[in-house]
């Protein structure tokens, strides 16, 4: 049995290996990908990345106003 995590951005359930996990380094928001970082974190798949920053998803799930990484937003497709 794999883990399930739930996206930020669509709220669907999904292994944990079909996720991206974002990590919260003081104010910046970060792909946790590898290596795996401590911090608090949340998952999103990729392409639901620019609809979890334009619902607030990403703001809510660190409790705290942050900024992504460029390198995430540059990722992101545009929604």
């Amino acid at each position: 049995m794999t883990p399930e995590r739930t996206c930020i951005g669509c709220r669907r359930r999904d292994d944990q290996s079909a996720l991206v996990r974002l990590v919260r380094r003081e104010d910046l928001v970060v792909d946790g990908t590898t290596p795996r970082l401590p911090g608090r974190g949340a998952y999103v798949h990729r392409g639901c990345l620019g609809l979890a920053v334009s619902r607030q998803a990403v703001r809510r799930a660190f409790r705290a106003p942050v900024t992504l990484d460029p390198r995430l937003e540059a990722s992101a497709p545009a929604r």
